[in-house]
């Protein structure tokens, strides 16, 4: 594993980053640094870190990586890695843009956070009680779908003596075996794409599998497969709303498969989870979160190719565990964890929100059981 020296230039810059409570830093050649903070860009002042030339970022690679790194970095035009400075994990993509040098770094905490740390509710972990179908967690990129797949993940591993493999590119969270035993699989490294680690881990005596981001139809149809036959799928998606998430599955295929993968999907999607951040009242940000869980409407719905009537479905099973996205914010709004600023501008029925805003309740209240929000 690459792990930055403490006297380099690079990890000056990176304790400066950590001390400001930075996520994500972002280098141009010959542009300032950019970090964001609690989901709001800035930059980095010029006088503590003046804006690096092509030259420069080579030369801090050169100081901070090891030279197989630095000669994917120089050679391809993108790569992605991973790497440590400190006790600190970055996820790291290496990238050209107008034939300079650029990159993007992540911080990945890797403290154990459960989720009312993370501000989520306690009805998630109902998800992961049954061992088996597939679960997907979508929303915009940043927007801590990861992390919530980590906090499960974690639960599972300290509560259930479960064989758990994940697939990812790269490896962001490290596990430590717990009840659980963990086997992590970087793609590229060990194992050729998330479709072939897919298909291998199935000869690994799994229960629980994680696919770090289903990005192809072949790893679509190795997770659904997998999912058939018994195991827990949990998986990301970029994709705003559930009915989006269905969509963007089927889009992967011709016309004349997607039938048969509506059918899959309506057989083995357990539940989408679609989660954004929002502001909070305490000067960060919450996560808010639709989950749709399968029942006989949902599984008609999407079998049928209706993904429009899903919305409905989950405004009204509140009783079984699911609910949209602005019922969760209105609860959020209710319990002072964000301002009416911020809901209104995060809502996606405006209109519905003025209503509850004036006191005319659209939904009985669906979260009252969770207090650590």
């Amino acid at each position: 594993m690459e792990s930055v020296p403490a006297n380099c230039k690079l990890a000056e810059l990176l304790r400066w980053c950590e001390a400001a409570g930075a996520s994500d830093l972002h280098a141009r050649g010959g542009e300032p640094f950019i970090v964001r903070c609690n989901g709001q860009l800035q930059r980095v002042p010029t006088e503590a870190f003046p804006a690096p030339e092509d030259l420069t970022l080579t030369s801090w690679f050169l100081d901070a990586f090891s030279p197989a790194l630095v000669a994917r970095i120089t050679v391809q035009p993108e790569v992605d890695a991973s790497f440590y400075h400190g006790a600190t994990r970055y996820r790291a993509n290496f990238s050209k843009q107008r034939g300079r040098q650029s990159f993007s770094f992540r911080h990945v905490p890797q403290q154990r956070l459960t989720l009312p740390e993370l501000q989520l509710p306690q009805s998630l972990l109902d998800l992961v009680n049954e061992l088996r179908g597939l679960i997907l967690l979508t929303g915009p990129t940043g927007q801590g779908k990861s992390t919530t797949v980590r906090a499960l993940l974690q639960q599972l591993n300290e509560v259930r003596a479960l064989r758990i493999i994940t697939v990812e590119d790269p490896i962001e969270y490290v596990f430590t075996d717990a009840e659980g035993h963990f086997e992590q699989r970087e793609v590229g490294i060990d194992t050729p794409s998330f479709a072939d680690g897919i298909r291998n881990a199935m000869r690994q005596d799994p229960n629980v599998l994680f696919v770090g981001e289903i990005r192809d139809r072949d790893s679509i149809w190795a997770a659904m497969q997998a999912a058939e036959t018994g195991h827990l799928v949990m998986t990301t998606l970029h994709a705003d709303s559930v009915a989006q998430a269905i969509g963007r599955i089927r889009e992967f295929y011709p016309a004349s498969e997607q039938a048969n993968i509506s059918a899959l999907l309506a057989r083995n999607l357990n539940a989408i989870v679609c989660q954004r951040l929002v502001p909070n009242t305490a000067g960060t940000r919450t996560p808010c979160v639709e989950i749709m869980r399968r029942d006989a409407g949902v599984a008609e719905a999407i079998r049928e190719n209706q993904p429009h009537l899903l919305q409905g479905i989950i405004e009204a099973s509140n009783h079984v565990g699911m609910h949209s996205f602005d019922q969760y914010l209105q609860e959020l709004l209710a319990a002072g964890v964000v301002s009416e600023e911020t809901a209104r501008s995060h809502a996606v029925n405006r209109h519905r929100l003025e209503l509850a805003l004036r006191g005319i309740r659209t939904s009985a209240p669906i979260l009252e059981r969770d207090h650590n929000r």
